[in-house]
């Protein structure tokens, strides 16, 4: 996970930094879907997003409610394979 700060403008345009940029591959002009969920914010550039768009928006309203259990405390440890199994029932 690449954790970056970035300052809003009197315009409210903020900078993408340059490594998330690379790593999705997002450029100038590209479209970026932003979900917000209970005061969490997530922001996926829209080429990524499959032909199966609610099921998109519904992992995303998810990893926003994850993101609030964590801020809450409400979170377990676990190794890399007991995560990566977790996760494929998913």
């Amino acid at each position: 996970m690449d954790v970056e700060i970035v300052k809003l403008s009197s315009k409210g345009q903020f900078v993408l930094p340059l490594s998330i940029r690379k790593r999705f591959k997002i450029g100038k002009g590209e479209k970026l879907l932003l979900v917000e969920e209970k005061g969490t914010v997530i922001l996926r550039p829209v080429k990524q997003i499959s032909e199966n768009i609610e099921d998109d928006i519904y992992m995303m309203h998810r990893a926003a409610r994850a993101w609030q259990e964590i801020e809450k405390g409400h979170s377990k440890q676990m190794s890399k394979a007991a995560f990566l199994k977790e996760l494929s029932t998913w």
